[in-house]
Order: C-alpha cells, then sequence, then structure tokens
C-alpha cells in the first residue's frame, strides 16, 4: 500500500473517468497552484484523448482545453498562491473563470477533488479524491485517496460534512455558485462510497469551516497506538495526540524537528538526505500527511492535508487558522497492527526514511524570507478591486487597495504586461494596455520573490476572450490546424492535414482543390453531422471569434451545408 517503488498514482490516474462516461461538473481544492498543470487536468478528466507533455506546450491544445473545460471546472486556491509561470500565454487569462481565490486570516489549505461523471442510460456518479498533493509540478512523497459513488434519489446524512464544505467554498464561487450547490446536493444522493479491502468504512472531517473545528476530532480521543506522518509540526498539538501511553512512531522532515518531538515519540525518521534515484532526478521529501490509530473501537487511516501543527488544528480548546480536510478509514477487524503498519511504511529494505538517533542541527528560515512572505501576505490582504476601461484602441486598469501595513518595497505587473511593473500603493494606473492583454490575472513581486493573483476586474470587454483566440489562430494554417484538432482530438493528424493542404483552397469558394473536396476533414464534418451534431456549435463559436479572412469563405459554404445537414438529423 505504501510501496513508493509500485504504488505509484498521477493526476491522470486519479481523475480518468470510467469507460464511456463523460464529465458533468468537477469541484478542485488546492493550496498552492501551477497554471501550466492546471492545462493537464482536462486531459486527465477525460475531455481530450491522452496527450503528452509536448502538447501541453502547444496553444492549440491549450486553447482547445480551456475552451471544452472552463464551464465545468471550478478550482478554489489559497489567496497568493499562485505560482508564477515560468512561460507567459496569452491563454492563462482564459482560465479566470475556472480559478477562484480564497483569503482568510489562516490558510485555504485542502486538496480534494469532487467530480460528476455521467452517462446516458447508466446513474451518474461521484469520484471524491482526497490528497496530501496540492496542484504543482512537486516532486515531493504523497498520499491519495479516490472512492467513487453512484448517484441515487435520497439524500442521506453521512455525507452532510462533505456537502457543506462544497456549500462553503460556493460562496467564493461567483459565476459558478449554482453549479457547486448544485454538485453538493448531488452528494448527498451518494448512497455510500465504495471501499475497497482492508476498509469497511469512511468518514469525512473538513476543518476550519462554521461548525467543523479542528479541536474536536476523534484522532484526539484514547487511542492504544499512534503512526503519525507530518512534515510540519507544533509542539502543542503533537503533545496531545500523543498524550497516551502506547506505541508512537512519527515520519516527518528533518528541520521540523524539536527536543518536544523526540520526547514525545519512541521512533522519529525523516527522509533520507538524498533521494534522486528516481524519474524526476530531483530531491524528494515528505509531504504526505497521515495518522494510524488504533483504539478500542477499531483501527483507522486519517489521510488528507492537515499537519499536526496549530495552523491545522488548533491549540487545546481552540481552533485552527487554516481549513484543511481530512478523510478517515476505518480496517477491517483484525486487518492490521500497528508493527504490520509500520513496517509496511517503513520497509527494512530500499526504506526512503531513516530513524533519527539525536536531535538534528536546527536550521532556521532566513529571516528575510520571513519578512517577505509577510510582506507578499499583506499585499494579498490589501488589494480590493481593478477598474478596466477604453481608451481609443487601448485600454487602463486601474488598481485600487487598501493602505499597505508594510513598508517593503511591492511591485505589482499585469500577468500579461509582467515587465510593466509599478510599485503597489492605494491606486495604480496601467495604461496603454492592448485587448488581448487585459486579463485578472497579475504578479505581486518583491525581491526575487513573485507570485501570481487574481482580482476582480469591473469592465472587462467580452471582445478580450475574442482578441486572445485571434492571436493564436491568425492564419488560414492555424485555422486549419485548430478545425481539424477539434474535429479528431488528435494534435498530430493536425499537423499532418496542413501539411497535405494549401492556404488557397479557403480562397477558391469551394470549387476544385477547396476545403470542401479535402477528404479528412470533409469526413469528419460528416461524422460530426450523424454522431454529433451538438458539436457544430462549438465549431460555431469558434468561428464567430476569428477573422472571417482567416476562416474563408470556401469553409463558410461547406459549413453552411452541413448546418443544414445537422437540422435535418435533428428532425
Amino acid at each position: 500500500m505504501f510501496d513508493l517503488a509500485n504504488d505509484r498514482l498521477s493526476y491522470s490516474d486519479l481523475l480518468k473517468p470510467k469507460a464511456g462516461y463523460t464529465l458533468e461538473f468537477a469541484v478542485g481544492m488546492t493550496y498552492s497552484l501551477d497554471l501550466e498543470a492546471l492545462l493537464g487536468v482536462p486531459v486527465s478528466l477525460g475531455l481530450f484523448d491522452e496527450i503528452d507533455e509536448t502538447n501541453l506546450r502547444n496553444p492549440l491544445y491549450v486553447l482547445e482545453a480551456i475552451r471544452k473545460s472552463t464551464d465545468q471546472i471550478a478550482l478554489f486556491c489559497n489567496a497568493g498562491n499562485i505560482l508564477m509561470p515560468q512561460r507567459i500565454q496569452s491563454v492563462y487569462s482564459l482560465l479566470e473563470n475556472s480559478v477562484f481565490q480564497i483569503k482568510r486570516k489562516g490558510n485555504f489549505h485542502p486538496k480534494i477533488w469532487v467530480i460528476k461523471y455521467s452517462r446516458e442510460g447508466q446513474d451518474p456518479y461521484i469520484n471524491l479524491l482526497v490528497m496530501s498533493r496540492n496542484m504543482t509540478f512537486d516532486s515531493s512523497i504523497d498520499i491519495s485517496v479516490a472512492l467513487h459513488g453512484s448517484i441515487g434519489k435520497e439524500k442521506k446524512d453521512k455525507h452532510q460534512s462533505l456537502a457543506d464544505f462544497l456549500q462553503f467554498v460556493a460562496e467564493k464561487a461567483e459565476k459558478k455558485r449554482q453549479q457547486v450547490l448544485a454538485l453538493a446536493e448531488d452528494v448527498l444522493k451518494v448512497a455510500s462510497f465504495e471501499v475497497s479491502h482492508p476498509f469497511e468504512d469512511y468518514d469525512f472531517y473538513p476543518i476550519g469551516i462554521p461548525g467543523y473545528p479542528g479541536s474536536e476530532l476523534p484522532l484526539f480521543e484514547n487511542k492504544n497506538d499512534l503512526f503519525a506522518v507530518s512534515p510540519f509540526l507544533s509542539d502543542d498539538v503533537v503533545q496531545r495526540m500523543t498524550d497516551f501511553k502506547g506505541s508512537k512512531t512519527l515520519v516527518t522532515r528533518k528541520e521540523a524537528v524539536s527536543p518536544a518531538i523526540i520526547d514525545a515519540f519512541d521512533h522519529v525518521y525523516v527522509t533520507k538526505e538524498i533521494l534522486c534515484d528516481n524519474e524526476f532526478q530531483a530531491k524528494q521529501d515528505i509531504h504526505a500527511k497521515l495518522y494510524y490509530s488504533t483504539t478500542c473501537q477499531g483501527n483507522y487511516l486519517y489521510i488528507g492535508s492537515a499537519n499536526a501543527s496549530e495552523n491545522a488544528f488548533g491549540k487545546k480548546g481552540k481552533n485552527g487558522k487554516n481549513i484543511e480536510c481530512l478523510l478517515r478509514l476505518k480496517y477491517k477487524l483484525w486487518q492490521i497492527g500497528f508493527k504490520k503498519f509500520s513496517q509496511q511504511f517503513i520497509p527494512e529494505a530500499n526504506s526512503p526514511y531513516e530513524e533519527l538517533t539525536a536531535l538534528p542541527e536546527q536550521q532556521k528560515k532566513d529571516k528575510r524570507e520571513k519578512e517577505i512572505d509577510k510582506a507578499i501576505r499583506d499585499a494579498v490582504d490589501a488589494l480590493k478591486r481593478a477598474e478596466i476601461t477604453a481608451d481609443g484602441t487601448h485600454f487602463s486598469i486601474f488598481v485600487e487597495a487598501r493602505s499597505l501595513k508594510t513598508n517593503e518595497p511591492l511591485m505589482i505587473a499585469p500577468l500579461q504586461r509582467k515587465e510593466y511593473s509599478l510599485p503597489l500603493k492605494e491606486k495604480v494606473l496601467f495604461s496603454g494596455m492592448l485587448l488581448r492583454e487585459l486579463s485578472e490575472f497579475f504578479v505581486l513581486s518583491l525581491d526575487s520573490r513573485k507570485v501570481v493573483v487574481k482580482i476582480r476586474s469591473k469592465g472587462m470587454p467580452k471582445e478580450r476572450d475574442t482578441a486572445i483566440f485571434r492571436s493564436i489562430i491568425d492564419s488560414k494554417a492555424q485555422f486549419i490546424r485548430y478545425l481539424t484538432f477539434m474535429l479528431s482530438g488528435d494534435l498530430s493528424e493536425a499537423g499532418e492535414e496542413i501539411d497535405g493542404m494549401q492556404e488557397a483552397v479557403f480562397q477558391s469558394g469551394g470549387q476544385k482543390g477547396s476545403i470542401v473536396n479535402n477528404s479528412a476533414i470533409y469526413e469528419q464534418m460528416l461524422r460530426v453531422v450523424h454522431q454529433n451534431p451538438s458539436k457544430l456549435k462549438a465549431i460555431s463559436d469558434m468561428i464567430r471569434r476569428l477573422d472571417s479572412e482567416v476562416v474563408g469563405e470556401g469553409f463558410m459554404k461547406m459549413y453552411r451545408q452541413f448546418e443544414i445537414a445537422a437540422k435535418k438529423v435533428k428532425k
């Protein structure tokens, strides 16, 4: 179960639907977010066939991925924790309607997905993912659980806590609020999520939302043994968690170990200094959050986002600052004891962990890093709104913020013009912006640190998305590629198609040699009319966004004939 060499999962493995099912709506939650990682989600959710890393950098794929998924995904992240992309793409602005920041005194820290899939003639189902991994390309050691449950007709109290969690984030979802609330209702109608051997039951524990304090979890009640995995620790929480006489083992990061931690556990393990023997060829550290406990009521495994820290669980009698989530799985009777669990997680051979025999030398976080962290957090909290106004053929963006608590020289810039950086003040004006450069994403920077934030912007022109489409599909050749990709879902086929065609076919008005006579596209269009005529609407929406000269009259004549044919098919 904990074999790092063989029991490996990716986001693609976790999000992939059952055969024949299609995505209806997905809600994801993460602490930190890499926008490029988000671009791979439509593949994982079944909106595309398998696509390799090279294709993820293809602007046509990115454009189509966002177009297909923007109405079906809502992703919530902690404000100020959108990572600065290594490569800025104009299409990132099209993700605005799918990404929602949550501001709070602590952190929004859960890592879960709740996904609804459906299939004609079959009951829809919910795919529930609970994990410790953020939506980034980090290679740390994490853990995840996937549960499936069919949606029925009657509501069940067992899933009220998960529904309450969705209802909480729905308040931050702006235009997608009703879709998130509808998903919460569907969760209540799941009779039971399937759990496989060696487990027999489960419970879902939100932490930090109204009515769900982390300090009162069963994890702190009477137990016989505890095996804890937590990369970050607080002495007070650990002392409460280990206030019993049984066996206690901890796996953590070396820098998290204090004298109180050493005293609280019988054994303390840390990740080995160098873990480079892996496909990432990069150092890995422990990032999983896991708690195995044996009790008189049974043996349990808690998995999720909560570290054994005050931010997560709070001090005794007080709540923590973070929003978290934990899934508790109950083992079947006599399935696994503390000794066997410990041997599985820390095997004798090829273990990635080593036991500490002495208190490690503490490496204090650089003072400057702490100052930067605090300054950026203050800046994120201070940002209020933005307003966009037209200035002839260009645009201006006015950003408003509350008075900053820090005197640090923070800078702000539009994501699509990251070189246009100005000091962050209560009022900041960016002028001379092109339509395609407008975005609700901005870059906050201090020293070498850069983060992306989303600022709700009034006056965003409806034509902005069209301008982004036109900046990418700016020639007849690109139009052929994109059209072929939309029809087939195959980027390599789109490339081969353009290699065998001349742009002149669009200028022939449907005569010999025109696109009408290109067998591949013609056959794909015929297939769409008979098998999926609704796809013509997607093609129509795409054509509407593009310059008429790029599309060409030849294609339009052919397309109108297929529209007529599609109407006859519907009748």
